[in-house]
């Protein structure tokens, strides 16, 4: 049984939905790393208030994480260039990169769990969990 790919399915399916929350160290909130998840998933480009629908936070928390998020590097905020007046949020190397790195670390983490586990068990936590976190 592969493991890893077990955990990576799961991985998966808890970030693409919006209770993903993954502790981060003190450099980032939830909403910072939400809104990188999304981006990334949604394969980048989306404009704050879609950002703040997903996320279920106000349109100012938005702002506020989009802030700290660009003097990160992880972020850049574009005008659309089909409607001037909208801004559209966008992933540098450096957020990707940070992303995938922390998608990394949180996979080894869950494939290390689930290794406790015999395979029949493993397998039947997995599906659980899709079925508890829609």
């Amino acid at each position: 049984m592969d493991y890893k790919l077990l955990a990576e399915e799961m991985f998966e399916h808890v970030a693409r939905s919006n209770s993903a929350s993954f502790e981060e160290p003190v450099p980032f909130s939830r909403g910072e790393v939400g809104i990188l998840l999304y981006l990334l998933f949604r394969n980048n480009g989306a404009s704050a208030g879609e950002l703040s629908e997903f996320l279920a936070v106000s349109t100012g928390r938005i702002a506020s994480a989009l802030k700290t998020l660009e003097k990160k590097g992880l972020v850049l905020r574009c005008t659309d260039e089909g409607d001037r007046r909208r801004v559209l949020v966008y992933y540098t190397d450096a957020g990707k990169k940070f992303l995938l790195d922390r998608r990394a670390e949180h996979i080894a983490q869950t494939e290390q769990m689930l290794r406790r586990l015999s395979e029949r068990d493993a397998q039947e936590f997995v599906r659980l969990m899709k079925l508890l976190v829609p």
